[in-house]
């Protein structure tokens, strides 16, 4: 019976400070927070929104819309690839809010604390600026 019980505890122990392990993770994405996000399109006005980072997701929201692309203008959770102190890579899960919706990658690189620069998939220049 004592060795059950000590195996018990062994493995709460273990998973409590697992549990402590996720979170610190969690915490220590330095980007974590409200982003403006600008972007150029050819052809197009300049699409404004922002981007709320959260651990390792968040969501993408722009103010967009075509007649041409449903897709356009959706909010969609991100996935948070990597938030390296000067890099940070996400996905925009555009499939999860419209089934037919192509994801993307974006990759941004740190200017300064409050400024990433980037580009997205296309090759389209992304700014995002902390609110």
């Amino acid at each position: 019976m004592r060795r059950i019980t000590a195996s018990l505890m062994r493995f709460a122990f273990a998973a409590v400070a697992l549990q402590g392990a996720h979170a610190l993770a969690q915490e220590a994405n330095p980007y974590n927070g409200t982003w403006a996000v600008q972007f150029d399109v050819p052809g197009r006005v300049g699409i404004k929104g922002t981007v709320d980072v959260n651990g390792q997701g968040g969501l993408w929201k722009t103010v967009a819309s075509t007649r041409s692309d449903p897709c356009a203008g959706r909010d969609a959770p991100i996935v948070v690839k990597s938030a390296a102190p000067e890099k940070l890579v996400f996905r925009v899960m555009r499939s999860q809010a419209l089934a037919g919706c192509p994801d993307f990658t974006v990759s941004m690189n740190r200017v300064d604390d409050n400024n990433l620069e980037g580009a997205m998939h296309n090759g389209w220049k992304v700014q995002m600026t902390r609110q």
